[in-house]
């Protein structure tokens, strides 16, 4: 077997099929009854599956969460700057690619809420999962970085690399405060505010 991290990582396409669903489930099973409140048991059973067959292709709970992290941050992260890069190309300003940013990190905090809340609340108590929220976050400001310089000239700020920081965590506690739990004043708004908060600290 190919193990990696605790991860079989499939070689077949019907394996990695019933790789994805298992995953999926996990998703599910954790949203609704929390990381603590879910077993390998549980998410085999959901899934349609023998127990055994979740051993197949993880080694524990904790390496199915992390599997399910690591694909969520591929998924969002590689096609969001993949995204902008795009519209570049298609002749759309900075200011409209950076709105496409945001609108993209908001709908990727969007999907799967109870999911994302898990894991917040994990990374304060579980070190694993500390760890990887520290390594996604200095791979995102890389990313970030290298998206906003060749555009370096176009932005008000100086300061390139700290602005990416204060752009990164006030998009990033954005999400969470606004997306992710309730508040008074909305979504939509505070979704809109925030882009002209961020419009004018980088062009106007």
């Amino acid at each position: 077997m190919n193990w990696k991290n605790g991860e079989y990582q499939p070689q077949q396409k019907r394996a990695d099929e019933k790789k994805r669903l298992l995953m999926d489930t996990a998703v599910t099973q954790f949203s609704i009854h929390g990381y603590h409140g879910t077993t390998a048991k549980n998410i085999a059973r959901e899934a349609g599956v023998a127990t055994g067959s979740f051993y197949r292709y993880f080694k524990d709970k904790k390496a199915i969460l992390m599997a399910v992290c690591h694909r969520m941050e591929q998924e969002l992260g590689g096609s969001m700057f993949d995204f902008g890069r795009q519209m570049r190309e298609e002749g759309h300003t900075e200011q409209e690619v950076l709105i496409a940013l945001i609108k993209f990190a908001v709908a990727g905090h969007q999907r799967n809420k109870g999911f994302h809340r898990e894991v917040l609340a994990m990374g304060i108590i579980d070190e694993d999962v500390a760890a990887w929220t520290r390594a996604r976050e200095e791979r995102v400001l890389t990313a970030l970085l290298e998206f906003l310089k060749p555009m370096q000239s176009s932005y008000l700020v100086q300061d390139l690399e700290a602005a990416v920081e204060l752009i990164y965590y006030t998009i990033e506690e954005f999400c969470h405060r606004a997306i992710l739990f309730e508040t008074p004043v909305g979504e939509e708004r505070l979704t809109s505010e925030l882009q002209e908060m961020l419009l004018r600290y980088l062009f106007k």
